[in-house]
């Protein structure tokens, strides 16, 4: 969280008068602080998760729950030179995790499921430019090629929509003075933050 907190102050502006003019707002300071705006929007979405007993909640998609899968990968802002890679079992619940947090480091790349209802999805991000990796869609029940793929392709848009409006709810709350109490919920997360070894 220290790293989140000495960056709080960027983006922070005024309100905008119009929203076009936040939006051109947001997109001149993501531009310029593409390096480190990845690894705190991970960062946040594991807290976010984490502290709601994994229940996320977004109107256009319903209730569902993601958690942090089999991958987390954490860097200083100096890069991959001080790196701490943890794979396999509940690495979110690793202690190491927490040590790296602690330090100051953020998340680079990690492993995240979402389940809705009876259906799964897991995919793989990079904070370098938040696309999707290593995609496993739900179980597809269709039984013809055609409505396979249109099956797969809407599974593939809904999981797309639902970051997507994860990510413009951190942008949001980044790009505004109050992020600072936001980085207090997670300091608070990461001290009280329960760890399995």
């Amino acid at each position: 969280m220290k790293q989140m907190e000495k960056n709080a102050t960027l983006g922070s502006k005024p309100p905008p008068s119009s929203k076009e003019e936040f939006f051109e707002e947001n997109i001149q300071f993501l531009q310029k602080n593409r390096s480190f705006i990845g690894r705190e929007f991970l960062t946040w979405l594991w807290f976010v998760t984490e502290s709601q007993n994994h229940l996320v909640r977004i109107e256009e998609f319903g209730e569902m729950r993601i958690f942090v899968d089999d991958k987390l990968v954490l860097v200083s802002q100096g890069g991959s030179a001080c790196e701490n890679t943890l794979k396999g079992g509940s690495p979110a619940f690793a202690s190491e995790a927490k040590i790296s947090l602690q330090s100051g480091k953020l998340v680079q790349e990690a492993r995240f499921m979402l389940q809705k209802e009876d259906r799964f999805w897991s995919w793989t991000m990079r904070a370098d430019d938040l696309s999707f990796r290593a995609l496993k869609l739900p179980a597809m029940q269709e039984p013809d090629p055609a409505s396979h793929l249109a099956e797969r392709i809407r599974s593939t848009q809904t999981l797309v929509g639902i970051v997507q409006s994860l990510f413009s709810q951190f942008i949001d709350l980044r790009t505004q003075s109050s992020f600072k109490s936001e980085i207090q919920k997670m300091s608070h997360w990461l001290e009280t933050k329960s760890t399995l070894h």
